[in-house]
Parts: structure tokens; C-alpha cells; sequence
């Protein structure tokens, strides 16, 4: 970067987070054992007119990774003849081997058909089965494929790779969603076949599983009436509830069960092992990975109503208040046998609460009577909680909930908004948050037995370390309160109550604008949000939570002092861990290996291993939630692209950036022959800044930043997207005036570009517009505000036209959505449609008048979306920031 700055005229770059330069020299070559996600296309022939398939065969092949930052790798074709010799070498050292000869023989046969899959996979991988497998794949572009880094010669100016893996053609669900979790390193193959045996040999049913615990004493709450509550398509079914009258008149005793994975997952086996790598499930649109084997998560550990299923419950008892009575009646866990006596989705329970108070309404038929009472009396109990919970400092920010709706082959048929304030969602939440927090005191207080024991022994497996493991988030209430106040106009700042908590300052605002632009305002204070993140509390996390001081080990977010993930072992190996953790406190623990090492080496190994474990935890939950947003992000650019269009009506401008000659007051006289064209740039600055035949350095990267641009909230998306004036087909109008506030929403992306600003609101026309009117027939200027609501459409756009975007040849990225303002559509740069609604498209096409708050979409009926897995946003191509700062503070 110094070379090519010095290089351009002695040019000074003040500000390197800003310049851009260029690769002069290689001055060294490592090695990466890291697989990569790339394209694999046909080779190019030697001419258009001498090309042939025989000359393009005869070309080598490359493979252009999805992250465009690598360059191309030659492939290298795969030895077939290497799996001959290690055949007989492994072959004959197991002969060789002692052990029983029937041992040696099933060993044999399994060495052979595994030597047998890879070297057919070898061969299915050499060039000619892959320009095979071009051939049948030319329409889609290319083949997505897993490559390796094999070596980089001097000699060359590309590395080369072997192909590992081919995962199928290009925009292909299967496919795309392989290359996805390949891309962010999370495990995208099927469990090996071994281990999915392996468990159906030890536990062929349930049946058997829950008659030999009950024989060895397990309780027995199979009386107790457990209700699931999930998502209609959900299979791993993790936790159910229960509710009885307490002991006390006006209280409650609250179950919470939670599947027994323990039970299945021991320490040191092999599905232990691919659970700890894996540490997640991942939940991509239309496509789950789990971390478990389906035999496990979808069947013996799942809570479905078919049969009796093993446990860990959780009783604590509320009062009507939702105040948790630890005095009148202490919390209680144990492991136990259970079975779901009515398994319900969201939709069906918030039917059943809106029939009680509506008469018109018929409760689902398979609500008995009984099975009503308790949810009516869990959705008093847990109400209250919220309620309670959010007096005492819990932040609640507003966000809507989309879910895609697919076909069998999960390509996406349309997007739908959840209905707002879901009782059935806020029933289960508050049951699992309090839950998970119970759990948590419950460590703490167990670490710090352990820690007082004199003379206690070091401990003799990871689950008997007294560190408890807890989520901690810490607090920014401070910092998002000025968040906040930057947010507002400055007649609303000067009338918010400035000593004001957090809770009731979002409160305060809620009432004094639409609801788009709340959740506007709520998604961008999330980038002020530090992420929540487990952790090993150390002892003197432990003494510090005790005496108050600074050390926090709670959770800031939910207004809990102690709080950690216990209800989803299925798919949340930080889960697990608790569990184990717990049985080793009650005493029920069969979690410890046969022979168990001790000593304070041995102690020592177990917590740090453990805090290994934890770490790559919170890794991957991030790696997860980055690959989960990237899918929905994905998904919406196909529909979008599939659709035409599609027209929102409620998305709200956030930001408005100006050059800051444009920004001092007034818009700049624009004259008919560049009111078109965008800012001065390439030979026209040349020509104003002196006559040289091209740009220097400094005017290219000064030109660049100094376009308009506007960026807006899009709910269906739950991201932000930046587009500059150009691309939206608009232009300032002349000498209008511009009004500028420091803070607003520029303050999200930190300050903006070297001679911008944000504005607050500008006057707008069709850009190459004269007079009154604007292009295509439509009223001429539009005053635009931020923090208004606004009808866009939404367009696909090739991912190498988008602004900013690598320069990626659309077979090699998929196309991304973007927006444009409906009105402007005649003069927009390419890429609209004509609107998956014609409707709004026809009432959008007009310039808006003073903003109005769109009327949100009835939920549809039968469906809903998993719970907590949060539909943000964030794109492969420019993800949003909102949507990294939402996925942080999960």
C-alpha cells in the first residue's frame, strides 16, 4: 500500500482503514490444510472458432473459490493407483495384529468396503468424470465443490488444489446449502454409517431403554400431564411443560422436562466426539443439520407423544405475580420417565387462548379440557413473569418474524409474517429462560460448596469440576441508551426522559413513532449490543458474584444474575455439558469413564479441555448463525429473482449520506447536461483538477466515496442495504434545502466517509427530471426522511453489478437482491421487476405523500417459524451490521 501510494504522485494517504492497494509481490508460499468451497466450470475452448470438446479436454481445470479474495487453483488430478498399496499395506498389518480370528475378519471386511468407497471416490474424481459431470450440469453453470490446497510452484502464478468432494450444481438447494456450512468450516456430511449403527445396536427402541432405567430406579412422572409446544414441523422435540397446583393457595409448581441426551451420549464415544466437533445444529432455510444422528434427536431423545421417553426435569413454583417462591417451596431436579400427553404447535395454542375470550373461535379438537386449563393458567403465570421480568430492567426489542415457505425440493414459494405477540411464543420463553436460569443458580451454588469443602479432592472427570458454566452477557445499558438518543430528532430529544432506564426509554419512544420505524430503531441499537457468550466461571467469578462486586457474571439482556443454556441438549452441546454437570451434583451421574485419572494433573487437563470445549461452543454458535443468515439471505435473493420483484411497504430509510458540499445547506445547482450523471469522477475531475490524462490515486479514492446514497431497514429481510442515488434512479434537487443533524443513524457505521455527511432529510426528483413533472408521469419532488417508512420493491441484481460487489461472474456467486424505489423504476440502473404484488406495486408507483404506517400482514394460518432461531439477515455479499450486531447478542 505505501509503495502504490508513493507511486501515485507522492500522494499522503492520512486515513489506511480507508485505502486501497494492490498484491506487487509474493514472498511466501504456506500450506493450508483447510478444505475450500469453489466453482468448478468447463475449460474455456482455445477459440471461438477452433474451440472443441477434445481441445477444452485437453485444457487443464480450475476451480475459483466462493471466497473471491483466494485466487483460481488448477486442479490436480486424482492418483487412483494410491489406494491399491494401502490396501494390502492396512490389509496386512491388521492380519498381523493379534485378537480373536472372527474379530479380524469383520475388522477385514470393513477395512475392505471403506477401501473400496474411497478409491471408487478417487476414481469418480478423476478429470474425465468430472468434465462428465460438466457436461450434465451446463445449464446450471458449473459444478459447487469442496477443494484442498495442495501446493503453489514458483513458477506459477496459481496454486493448485485436489477436488475432495463435488457437491452438485450450481444454485441447487442440496448444493449451495453443502458449500454454505463448508464456506463458515461447520460439518456438512452425514454421520458416519459406523456410528448411526453403532446406536441402533445399543439402543434399538425406547422400550427397552426406559424399562431398564425404571428397574434401576429412575422416578416415574409418567402421571405428571407434559405438553409440548413447538413449531408444526419441528421433529426435535426437546422440552416439554407441566403445571400443577402448588402447595401454598394461588401458586403453581411449573415442570419443565427436558430430554435425557446424557443417557445416549457418553463421554469418550465416538457420537460424543462429532457432538463436541460439531457443538450445534444448524438451521439453514429449508435444511436442518443436526448435531446429533437422527436415531437420536428425531426419535429416542425427541419428547413425542408415541411412547414413554427418559428425562431431567425441573420443578420450581410461581404465584400468580410470576415471582419465584425458592422460600415456599424450593426448586427440584431429578431424572426421570415421562410421556408427552399432548403435543401442540404455537398456532394451536394461540387459537385455544383466543377461544377462550372469543366465543366465535373453536378450540382445536385435540385440546382436551384438562389439557386447556393448564395452558390458560401457564399463560397467566408466564405474562406476569414478562411483565415482571421487563420492570426489572429486561430489554425487549420489537422484531418481526418471517418464515419461508418451500416446496419438496426447498426451493422457497413465498415469505410470510408471523403473527405479532404470540402468547404461545412468550409461554414457552419465559418457561425455558427461567428454567435455564434455575439451572444456573444451581451451579453456582454447587461450585461454591465445592470451592469451601476442606480438603476436597481434585476432580476425577470434566463433569465433577466445581468451575460452574454459566452465559454471561455483559451490560451496555449506557451505551445503548446513547444509542438511542442519537437515533432521535431533536425535538424528541429534548422531551425523552433523559435519567430514564432502558426499558422504559424504548417504551417512551414506542409511543411517539410507527411501528417500522421502532423496529428500525431496535434493530440498529443492536450494533451496541455486546455478544452473550458461555463461559467457565473461575472462583473468583464465583466469590465476586457473591459479594457484588464489579466481576458480572449474569446476564444483562434478561435482567438475570446467573443464567445458562439447559433446555436444547439436542442441538446445543453447551447443553450437554450442563446436563452432566448436573447429574454429577445430584448424584445421578453414569457420565464417568470406567477408569478415571486423578490427581492435579489430571484436574488440570479436565478444565482445560473443558474450557476448550466451551470456546469452540461459542465458535461455532456464531460460525452457525452467520450460515444461517447467509441461507435466509440467499433464499430471499432466489425468490426475489424468481418473483419479478417484490414490493414492500414498509421498509424505513435509516440513512441519508451526502458529500458535504451537498450537505452545507443546499443542494448544488444541477445542470441538464449532468444532472444524469453521477459525481464527478475518472477524466472530468482530471480535467477539473489540472488536465492529466488520468485520475491520480487520491482522486479515485476521493471520487468514490463522494456519491449519494441512502440506506434502508427492509423488515422482510430484517437487514439494512445502502444504495447509492444512482442505482435508485434519483437525484438531489437543485438548490433545495438539505437538513443536517450530526448523530442520526450515522453514528451505526461509525462516522461517515471523508467529505460526507448524514442528512435528515433531502429533496428528491427522478433523476434526468426537469420541471414538475418526473419521468414516467409521476409528481416530481419527494421530500425523503429518515426514519420514515417507505414502499420499495425489491430486485434481483447480478451479485458483479451491485455496488461494491468483487467483481464475481454470476455463475461463480449467486445474484443478490437490492432495492429500488418504486416510482423511480423508469430511471433506475438495471435489475427491477415488475412486483410479486401489482397491487401495491400500482399504489407504489406514485411518490409518496406524508408517511402512514402500512398495515401489517394477517399471520397465516397453521404455520409458524422454529423457535429461537431468529430470521435476521445478513448477506454473503455486504452483510448487514444490524444483522451481525443481531446474531451477536442471541
Amino acid at each position: 500500500a505505501a509503495g502504490a501510494a508513493a507511486a501515485d504522485e507522492g500522494a499522503q494517504v492520512h486515513d489506511w482503514s480507508r485505502a486501497r492497494c494492490r498484491v506487487v509481490a509474493i514472498v511466501e508460499r504456506r500450506s493450508a490444510s483447510t478444505e475450500l468451497v469453489a466453482l468448478l466450470q468447463a475449460p474455456a475452448a482455445v477459440g471461438e472458432e477452433g474451440g472443441s470438446g477434445a481441445a477444452s479436454a485437453a485444457r487443464p481445470l480450475k476451480v475459483q473459490p466462493r471466497d473471491t479474495r483466494l485466487p483460481a487453483f488448477w486442479v490436480e488430478e486424482s492418483e487412483e493407483v494410491a489406494f491399491s498399496s494401502t490396501s494390502g499395506a492396512s490389509a496386512g498389518g491388521l492380519a498381523s495384529d493379534g485378537g480373536k480370528p472372527g474379530k479380524q475378519k469383520r475388522d477385514l471386511r470393513h477395512l475392505g468396503a471403506q477401501l473400496a468407497a474411497q478409491e471408487a471416490g478417487a476414481r469418480s474424481l478423476s478429470k474425465a468424470a468430472l468434465l462428465r459431470a460438466l457436461e450434465n450440469s451446463s445449464e446450471a453453470g458449473g459444478l459447487l465443490c469442496v477443494a484442498k490446497f495442495t501446493d503453489w510452484p514458483r513458477t506459477s502464478l496459481s496454486p493448485r488444489a485436489e477436488v475432495v468432494q463435488v457437491l452438485g450444481p450450481t444454485g441447487t438447494v442440496s448444493a449451495e446449502s453443502d458449500a454454505l456450512l463448508s464456506f463458515y468450516g461447520l460439518d456438512w456430511r452425514p454421520f458416519p454409517e459406523v456410528v448411526e449403527r453403532s446406536l441402533r445396536e445399543r439402543f434399538p427402541d425406547s422400550v427397552d431403554v426406559v424399562r431398564k432405567e425404571l428397574a434401576l430406579g429412575r422416578p416415574d412422572l409418567r402421571e405428571v400431564r407434559c405438553i409440548t409446544i413447538d413449531p408444526p414441523t419441528a421433529k426435535d422435540l426437546d422440552d416439554a411443560v407441566s403445571v400443577e397446583p402448588g402447595k401454598v393457595e394461588g401458586t403453581y409448581r411449573v415442570g419443565v422436562h427436558v430430554a435425557d441426551v446424557t443417557h445416549f451420549v457418553r463421554p469418550g464415544d465416538p457420537i460424543d466426539s462429532l457432538a463436541r466437533e460439531r457443538a450445534t445444529t444448524v438451521y439453514l432455510v429449508g435444511r436442518v443439520y443436526p448435531m446429533l444422528p437422527r436415531w437420536l434427536s428425531e426419535n429416542l431423545c425427541s419428547l413425542l407423544p408415541d411412547g414413554d421417553r427418559l428425562a431431567m426435569s425441573v420443578f420450581f413454583t410461581l404465584d400468580m405475580e410470576g415471582r419465584l417462591l425458592t422460600d415456599v417451596e424450593p426448586p427440584m431436579m431429578c431424572r426421570a420417565v415421562i410421556r408427552t400427553a399432548c403435543r401442540l404447535n404455537y398456532n394451536e395454542v394461540d387459537l385455544a387462548l383466543q377461544a377462550c375470550e372469543d366465543s366465535s373461535v373453536q378450540v382445536p379438537a385435540k385440546i382436551a379440557p384438562e389439557v386447556l386449563s393448564d395452558i390458560k393458567a401457564l399463560a397467566a403465570i408466564t405474562g406476569a413473569r414478562r411483565k415482571l421480568r421487563i420492570d426489572s430492567g429486561a430489554v425487549v426489542l420489537d422484531r418481526s418474524h418471517f418464515w419461508f415457505q418451500t416446496d419438496d425440493d426447498g426451493r422457497i414459494q413465498g415469505v410470510h409474517k408471523e403473527g405479532a405477540n404470540s402468547v404461545s411464543h412468550s409461554l414457552i420463553e419465559e418457561l425455558m429462560v427461567l428454567a435455564n436460569h434455575v439451572v444456573a443458580a444451581k451451579l453456582v451454588e454447587a461450585g461454591k460448596a465445592a470451592a469451601l469443602e476442606a480438603g476436597s479432592a481434585a476432580a476425577g472427570c470434566e463433569a465433577a469440576l466445581p468451575q460452574p458454566l454459566l452465559r454471561r452477557h455483559p451490560d451496555t445499558e449506557d451505551d445503548v441508551r446513547q444509542r438511542i438518543f442519537e437515533l432521535l430528532p431533536a425535538n424528541l430529544r429534548e422531551e425523552a426522559p433523559q435519567d430514564a432506564t432502558l426499558p422504559v426509554l424504548l417504551a417512551w419512544c414506542k409511543q411517539r413513532w410507527s411501528a417500522q420505524t421502532h423496529e428500525a430503531v431496535c434493530a440498529d441499537v443492536l450494533t451496541a449490543f455486546k455478544e452473550a457468550e458461555y463461559i467457565v466461571a473461575e472462583e473468583d467469578d464465583s466469590e465476586a458474584l457473591e459479594e457484588k462486586e464489579e466481576l458480572d457474571v449474569g446476564h444483562w439482556a434478561l435482567s438475570l444474575p446467573t443464567y445458562m443454556h439447559f433446555t436444547s441438549p439436542i442441538r446445543r452441546y453447551a447443553d450437554i455439558l450442563v446436563h452432566r454437570r448436573l447429574n454429577h451434583i445430584l448424584g445421578s451421574g453414569t457420565e464417568a469413564p470406567a477408569v478415571q485419572p486423578s490427581g492435579p494433573a489430571a484436574h488440570s487437563d479436565f478444565l482445560d479441555g473443558l474450557k476448550l470445549a466451551v470456546e469452540r461452543c461459542n465458535t461455532k454458535k456464531r460460525d452457525a448463525q452467520d450460515a444461517s443468515l447467509d441461507s435466509i439471505q440467499l433464499a430471499l435473493s432466489a425468490y426475489v429473482q424468481r418473483s419479478g420483484g417484490v414490493d414492500v411497504a414498509d421498509a424505513v430509510v435509516t440513512r441519508i449520506l451526502l458529500p458535504s458540499s451537498a450537505s452545507a445547506g443546499t443542494a448544488p445547482p444541477t445542470t441538464p447536461s449532468s444532472s444524469s450523471a453521477e459525481p464527478t469522477s475518472g477524466s472530468a475531475a482530471a480535467s477539473a483538477s489540472g488536465g492529466s490524462a488520468s485520475p491520480t490515486f487520491r482522486q479515485k479514492l476521493k471520487n468514490r466515496v463522494r456519491k449519494e446514497a441512502m440506506e434502508f431497514y427492509i423488515p422482510m429481510a430484517q437487514c439494512s442495504r445502502s444504495v447509492s442515488f444512482e442505482a435508485l434512479g434519483i437525484e438531489l434537487v437543485p438548490d433545495s434545502a438539505v437538513l443536517s443533524e450530526p448523530g442520526p443513524l450515522a453514528a451505526a457505521g461509525g462516522s461517515g466517509p471523508s467529505g460526507s455527511t448524514s442528512a435528515r432529510s433531502v429533496r428528491v426528483r427522478v433523476r434526468g427530471a426537469t420541471g414538475g413533472s418526473a419521468a414516467g408521469g409521476a409528481a416530481g419532488e419527494v421530500e425523503i426522511q429518515i426514519l420514515e417508512p417507505v414502499a420499495v420493491r425489491l430486485v434481483s441484481e447480478g451479485a458483479q453489478d451491485a455496488e461494491g460487489g468483487g467483481g464475481v461472474g454470476d455463475a461463480a456467486t449467486p445474484r443478490h437482491w437490492t432495492v429500488r424505489l418504486p416510482w423511480a423504476l423508469s430511471s433506475a440502473s438495471p435489475g427491477s421487476g415488475t412486483g410479486k404484488q401489482p397491487e401495491a406495486a400500482a399504489a407504489a408507483a406514485q411518490p409518496p405523500g406524508p408517511p402512514r404506517p402500512p398495515p401489517s400482514p394477517p399471520p397465516p394460518p397453521g404455520t409458524t417459524s422454529p423457535r429461537e432461531r431468529a430470521v435476521g439477515a445478513g448477506a454473503g455479499a455486504g452483510r448487514s451490521r444490524l444483522a451481525e450486531a443481531a446474531a451477536a447478542a442471541a
